[in-house]
């Protein structure tokens, strides 16, 4: 059952307005991401240092997917799910299509996409080593792909914008839905041509840039989604012989502040405190938490979620705590050094080796292998092996240990549209409120802040 509660509301300028913004670069540190302003797209560009500026822009906007508007994403990937609660009109699925958090979230992933499509169409015009240059392309592709994953997975066919507009007329900027299949190609070719052609691995500052790797289990997720449990297993698999990943030894090390860019990550959003620090552990954590300012507590767990970890398991005691008041809150990405408020450096995981062993044994199905996979992330939280013979089916037994595993990372909401159960565990969760969902409420409105602003585009079914 969800407890509700509704947020206070902000307000944001239209997408098209960024059309007139040159977004051109950043500071030379791989963590210290502020864009520099008020340079000229079609003039700026013209040295290998000017497309490393655009890149790093690029990683910028693509962590504000995650982080600006209040966390909105959460509100999307979590708060729609049986995992927290925040938002009355998210947790109750809401028709109104004029909650502000659809038009946050689509504005930020446009944002995005805009700033890779610059890279794409500048980089092939400058001079500069030609590897280099393809390693740029690849790291802005990875992140666009990002962005249309985000877009077609809440939202269904979307516009698929691959240029940047010359100018701000209707005709430039009024584009309508492609199709689903559409956003799929452009996703799998960006990831296709990211696998190809960046690195394995980084040294020095560079550090925390997309890797192949990052592509491969991205594309695997992708392909899962598609449907397509084959091609899933090629890319993943290639990700796990690659040797270059493993599991930490506990899972509390996991999220230690200090072990940014471990092992087991594949991508995470680089925070920095004070020059480029993370919000998320002020916006999660409740009044009464004695954190740093204290906190808005958004993102709450709901007591479902408190209740679904089993006994002894450590990912309890990691991920959420109780605050003075007795109320739950997230934890798990707390910065212990961090003495103001929303400003931690701790980093923010978007793939995890953890998750790569369970999106193949996704892949798999049921059998042998696929238990194998998943007793690997059991065996880390000191919990004993499951197999055919544990009670419950092949994907409930699963769906519980990505339940836990990554909690608050995003996840939950995806992963039961995945596994086509949506439906039925939200009608389970929201029967106390008297509140039934159909196939409608699987996809979010388009805010009609958007709608307005591009009237090409056409709402999803069953919003006003």
């Amino acid at each position: 059952m969800k407890k509700k509660r509704l947020p206070f509301a902000l307000s944001l300028l239209p997408f098209f307005v960024l059309m007139l913004i040159g977004i051109s670069g950043c500071n030379k540190s791989f963590l210290n991401l502020a864009p520099i302003s008020n340079a000229n797209v079609n003039t700026f560009y013209k040295t290998a240092a000017d497309i490393n500026n655009a890149v790093l822009a690029a990683y910028s906007m693509n962590k504000g997917i995650y982080i600006d508007n209040l966390a909105a994403m959460a509100q999307l990937d979590e708060v729609r799910s049986d995992n927290t609660q925040d938002d009355v009109r998210i947790d109750n699925f809401s028709t109104d299509s004029g909650v502000e958090w659809w038009y946050w979230t689509w504005d930020q992933l446009y944002r995005t996409i805009y700033s890779c499509n610059i890279v794409i169409e500048k980089a092939p015009g400058v001079t500069m080593d030609a590897t280099l240059q393809k390693q740029y392309l690849a790291e802005v592709m990875f992140l666009r792909a990002m962005a249309y994953f985000e877009l077609v997975k809440n939202w269904g066919g979307v516009p698929v914008v691959t240029k940047t507009p010359t100018d701000i007329s209707a005709s430039a900027v009024d584009v309508p839905r492609n199709t689903v299949a559409q956003v799929d190609s452009l996703i799998v070719n960006d990831l296709m041509y990211a696998v190809q052609n960046l690195p394995a691995s980084y040294t020095g500052s560079s550090v925390g840039r997309a890797t192949s790797g990052a592509a491969n289990a991205l594309l695997g997720k992708v392909y899962l989604t598609m449907g397509n449990p084959g091609a899933a297993q090629t890319v993943l698999t290639t990700v796990v012989n690659s040797g270059l990943y493993s599991l930490l030894p506990t899972y509390a090390a996991v999220f230690n502040i200090n072990a940014r860019n471990s092992a087991e990550s594949l991508f995470e959003l680089q925070f920095t405190a004070n020059t480029d620090p993370s919000p998320l552990e002020s916006y999660f954590a409740s009044a009464a938490s004695g954190d740093a300012g204290g906190g808005y507590y958004y993102n709450q767990p709901t007591p479902d979620f408190v209740n679904t970890f089993e006994t002894g398991d450590p990912r309890m005691g990691v991920s959420i705590a109780k605050d003075a008041n007795g109320n739950y809150y997230c934890i798990k990405f707390n910065d212990p050094a961090m003495t103001s408020f929303a400003n931690s450096s701790h980093p923010f995981p978007i793939l995890r080796y953890a998750d790569v062993l369970l999106l193949l044994a996704e892949a798999e199905g049921d059998s042998p292998a696929a238990y194998a996979l998943i007793n690997q992330v059991r065996a880390r939280a000191t919990l004993p092996p499951i197999s055919a013979a544990t009670p419950g089916t092949f994907a409930t037994k699963l769906l519980h240990e990505r339940r836990v595993e990554f909690g608050f990372e995003n996840q939950r909401w995806h992963d039961l549209l995945r596994f086509g159960v949506a439906i039925q565990v939200m009608n389970a969760q929201l029967a106390p409120q008297g509140v039934t969902i159909g196939p409608n409420n699987l996809l979010d409105p388009i805010s009609q802040n958007t709608l307005s602003a591009n009237p090409k585009l056409v709402q999803n079914p069953g919003y006003h």
